[in-house]
């Protein structure tokens, strides 16, 4: 007589590790959309540099934008996007960003005259994910050329 009762209660767990393993399954997908939207985030944030530099004077780009340059006013305001507002990364604040200017001048090889600036652009932004112990990073490196007589 206790069969269909021990029958229905096998079903019932079976089912229960089922609705377990779901659940689990999506607050998994559920973090790994929370990350991944910090990581675009950070590359974004990452771009926008980037983009800022092309126009700069290449004589300039250290001084302006290398996060230990001596006045790195617009690696400042950069910074304060990163660290606060709409798009800011958490614990960005108690990570700042890093940014390496490296300027080359090379001189043509094809003709003589003129030399040709070489910026090699290394930008790292920090972030600590909501919840998690460890700093996540994004890097990305730009070479920006552009002939100067």
């Amino acid at each position: 007589r206790g069969v269909a009762l021990l029958e229905a209660l096998i079903a019932i767990l079976l089912f229960s590790l089922g609705i377990l393993g779901v659940v689990g399954i999506q607050g998994r997908s559920v973090q790994l959309l929370s990350e991944a939207t910090l990581r675009s985030q950070a590359a974004q944030h990452a771009s926008d540099l980037i983009a800022e530099m092309w126009v700069t004077d290449p004589a300039q780009r250290a001084e302006l934008y290398a996060s230990g340059g001596a006045t790195p006013v617009r690696y400042e305001a950069w910074k304060a996007k990163v660290q606060s507002g709409a798009l800011a990364l958490p614990g960005a604040d108690a990570n700042p960003p890093q940014v390496v200017v490296d300027t080359i001048q090379t001189p043509y090889a094809a003709v003589s005259a003129g030399v040709q600036t070489v910026s090699a652009v290394t930008v790292t932004i920090f972030w600590v994910p909501p919840g998690a112990q460890t700093t996540n990073s994004y890097t990305t490196t730009a070479m920006i050329l552009e002939p100067q007589s």
